[in-house]
């Protein structure tokens, strides 16, 4: 698994694997809008803000369980 570490604040919902690939989800909660990145290996390749924190580790949830659907499954955290 690539290193990827995340700013002070920053946490890491979920890791997933597939393949030699890596996907993480870091959520951003201490900035008004909260923010969530999907980083996948060392790139962040989606970002989605949200006003409150509940709505979005709901959408971070919805996001892991579609990416299982397609093959990815949860890989240890560094």
């Amino acid at each position: 698994m690539s290193s990827y570490n995340v700013e002070p604040g920053a946490r890491i919902l979920w890791c997933l694997r597939r393949r030699k690939s890596d996907v993480r989800c870091v959520i951003y909660p201490q900035a008004m809008p909260v923010e969530v990145q999907v980083v996948q290996d060392r790139d962040v390749v989606l970002t989605e803000r949200f006003q409150e924190e509940w709505v979005a580790l709901s959408w971070a949830g919805a996001y892991s369980e579609r990416l299982r659907q397609q093959g990815w499954f949860d890989s240890p955290g560094d």
